[in-house]
């Protein structure tokens, strides 16, 4: 401690230029600031004349500072710092300890301002093009959603702004928190994003219907990070959400079987988000998110083998919920296996005559005779509620405009489909089209199917049925082509007269029509064949030939008319005798059975046909040449047989490995949803059985101590008839269930897709490198 006397030794001279004023004041405001601080903390180390002095320096120093007499200013502050110097050096900082003090204030000044408001940033990847490119330099908004404490997932003022769709947000990796990624929000808490493909939507909390988000595609080409190579397969979208625009870009090449198509449903919990990158195919985001855990899987305790096994189905499929975030419980599998049901409700089927040979009017009554009931077009449009309210008023328009073409129309409505034959006569074409009741419904439906072939048609009558005839997006359907040979493997036709001219009238020709190995079928030629004469089965005279097969003779003013259906031999034949040829039956059943000789060699060998009736069996008469006919035979057909995958058929499957609250809680719990539920020892011991959740089909429900699980099945009725075939599945099930093997991997993937609200660290907002694009906003 110093003492009075040295207190008093002279000081040294002062130096004889003076400072500036501003140093001046500077000094005096720290010496008086120093001097408070000294004399307020160490006044008991130091003597009280010593601590007078210095207090009453101090109080001289600061009177002529605000006196602005900076002369005796100076003076004082000399003296004061003296003062100081001698009496309290013990307790004034060096100068190093002044410089450390002074960087640490700037360092936390710098990381507050790093921590709470501006953050630097670089771009490490392309995840986020066309927004950002690898490389490029940007400032993160890190206030404008709260500040977060440094060092900790607290954030203070959330209030100030809240995370809105669309934002592009800095934060860290849930699944590795020491990496930093950048994505664009999609999903806030509560929302349910929904991806197929291309395609994006939202469900926003609160709502009842997805809105998918809308998009227009850009003209511009994609490019690489150096912005100077095009992309290709690549295509750009301006995309919006809740009002914020910005571009994405899809690759067009991918094979949804590589599984770079993106499909699935994602719940946001509470207090998390959903995040994608602009590149939708090449971004490590959300929807790519998963970890390593141990899980099980209900498919290891019920395979497609043992349904095949167990089951009359043997096709197939097996899917879990759409909702990613339903797979986000390792410790719980649920499974559907959907059988691929063959649905007769579901069958298309279409034929065509395309300028029938026995006409148009002739087949359309052979297809009609007394089946069904008659109608027409508009009748079908007009009985249907749906097609006559205001929403449909185009569409029924234009289903009448094309229903115009059609000149007759008979249904015959059946426990499984619906028949339909038409009649185009400005064509001079029949159809019949044969549609499943699950598919044509309702007389609407019968219309719109309808109308979509008729308009395929008119489009280019020469086309095939199958270029006509498309089916359901309810089901997958099998191909079975009638194809169209050609004519003259199929159909034959010869004329005779006496002079080898056109008679002037039918009693003077000798027609023979006909057809081998149809593909319409001979029983449908001969009722054709018939109605062509204006006759019928009903009104001709029954004529059977020496084997016993039935003929039909039909008689008029001007010939007879003789027609055959060789059903056993696929050959069908019509012969028209004119008068003058045939003057009575018995003249006809005698060319009758010329043309039959011929028949067995005609059934061997196709090129045969024109032996039927040779000119050789008409003495005195001669051919007359042939009538044009296409080139490919008039009649073909498309028959679509349908597949669907239907709940009626399906198995249900959900397990527990140690559940929460124990085995025997667990299984109660789903006893007390099991409907009419009872125990069944016969599976398992106190396994519980019991109906459907919608009274179809049967449930059960028990625990396998040995393994800490329990299962749960429900196998419709379609595909469990009888309780015996849901039994045994149970009983499989159950049996598998003694090893963890079959379903628990302890080294599963499963999805993490959501950020806590924690991690984000701010709102990427300016681009401040390249130059080229410095300060720009980010979108």
């Amino acid at each position: 401690m110093t003492t009075p006397q040295q207190a008093q030794e002279p000081r040294p001279a002062k130096p004889e230029g003076r400072r500036s004023t501003g140093s001046v004041k500077a000094a005096a405001g720290m010496l008086v600031k120093e001097a408070g601080r000294i004399l307020k903390k160490y006044s008991g180390r130091i003597a009280p004349e010593p601590a007078q002095a210095i207090r009453d320096g101090a109080d001289a120093l600061k009177r002529y500072r605000d006196a602005k007499q900076w002369d005796r200013a100076e003076d004082e502050a000399e003296r004061l710092d003296e003062l100081l110097h001698q009496h309290a050096s013990f307790a004034r900082k060096s100068a190093l300890r002044e410089t450390i003090e002074n960087v640490g204030v700037a360092v936390l000044v710098a990381l507050g301002l790093r921590s709470c408001l501006y953050e630097p940033f670089k771009i490490p990847s392309g995840s986020m093009m066309p927004t950002l490119v690898a490389g490029d330099h940007i400032f993160v908004n890190k206030f404008i959603y709260g500040v977060q404490i440094p060092f900790t997932t607290t954030v203070v003022g959330e209030r100030w702004g809240h995370i809105a769709r669309g934002d592009v947000v800095v934060f860290r990796y849930p699944i590795d928190e020491s990496e930093d990624f950048i994505k664009r929000v999609i999903g806030l808490p509560g929302d349910t994003i929904r991806v197929d493909g291309n395609k994006v939507s939202i469900r926003r909390s609160g709502d009842a219907d997805f809105e998918e988000l809308k998009r227009t595609k850009l003209p511009e080409k994609c490019r690489d990070d150096s912005g100077t190579q095009q992309v290709p397969h690549c295509e750009l979208f301006e995309e919006t959400i809740d009002g914020h625009t910005y571009v994405v870009r899809y690759k067009t090449n991918l094979d949804p079987r590589a599984g770079a198509r993106r499909v699935g449903e994602w719940t946001v919990p509470e207090s998390h988000l959903l995040v994608m990158g602009d590149n939708r195919n090449e971004s490590h985001d959300s929807l790519a998110w998963t970890r390593q855990v141990e899980a099980v899987a209900a498919d290891g305790l019920v395979s497609v083998k043992d349904l095949r096994d167990l089951t009359d189905e043997k096709l197939f499929s097996l899917t879990r919920p759409d909702d990613v975030s339903a797979r986000g419980d390792a410790s719980f599998d649920h499974i559907l296996y959907i059988a691929d049901h063959a649905s007769d409700a579901h069958g298309l089927e279409l034929e065509i005559w395309r300028q029938p040979v026995l006409g148009g009017e002739a087949v359309y009554k052979a297809l009609t005779a007394g089946e069904g009931t008659e109608t027409n077009f508009t009748a079908l449009v007009e009985g249907d509620e749906r097609l006559n309210s205001k929403a449909n008023a185009k569409q029924r328009e234009r289903l009448l405009r094309i229903g115009g073409d059609i000149t007759a129309l008979t249904v015959k409505s059946g426990d499984v489909a619906q028949d339909v034959v038409i009649r185009l006569n400005a064509a001079d074409a029949v159809m019949r089209l044969r549609c499943g009741n699950a598919v044509c419904r309702t007389p609407g439906k019968i219309a719109e199917k309808v109308a979509e072939v008729v308009e395929r048609w008119e489009r280019d009558r020469s086309q095939d049925a199958r270029q006509i005839l498309d089916g359901e997006n309810t089901a997958r359907y099998s191909q079975h082509w009638t194809s169209r040979s050609a004519t003259a493997e199929t159909f034959l036709e010869r004329r005779y007269s006496k002079t080898g001219a056109e008679p002037a009238t039918p009693a003077g020709l000798v027609r023979l029509r006909a057809w081998r190995a149809p593909d319409e079928g001979v029983d449908l030629i001969r009722d054709a064949a018939l109605a062509a004469v204006g006759s019928s089965r009903t009104a001709a005279r029954q004529a059977a030939n020496e084997a016993g097969q039935d003929g039909w003779l039909v008689e008029d003013e001007q010939k007879f008319t003789y027609v055959r259906a060789d059903t056993k031999g696929q050959v069908a034949f019509s012969l028209e005798c004119g008068r003058q040829r045939c003057a009575s039956d018995r003249d006809v059943l005698a060319l009758v059975r010329d043309i039959e000789g011929h028949v067995p060699s005609v059934i061997k060998d196709r090129t045969r046909l024109p032996e039927l009736l040779p000119p050789s069996d008409i003495p005195g008469y001669k051919e007359l040449p042939a009538a044009p006919v296409g080139e490919r035979y008039e009649y073909d057909r498309i028959r679509l047989d349908a597949t669907v995958r239907d709940v009626a058929y399906s198995l249900g499957v959900w397990v527990w490995l140690r559940p929460t609250e124990g085995l025997a809680e667990k299984l109660a719990a789903l006893q007390a949803e099991i409907p009419n539920a009872r125990v069944d020892d016969s599976v398992a011991s106190g396994a519980i059985v019991g109906d459907g959740s919608a009274g179809n089909g049967i449930q059960y429900a028990f625990a396998v101590p040995a393994t800490e699980v329990v299962i749960r099945m429900q196998c419709s009725a379609g595909l469990c008839p009888t309780p015996e075939v849901a039994r045994d599945l149970a009983k499989r099930a159950y049996q598998k269930a003694h090893d963890a093997s079959n379903f628990v991997d302890p080294a599963a993937e499963r999805p993490q897709p959501y950020v806590p609200r924690g991690n984000v660290k701010g709102r990427a907002e300016r681009i401040w490198l390249p130059l080229s694009r410095f300060w720009l906003p980010i979108r």
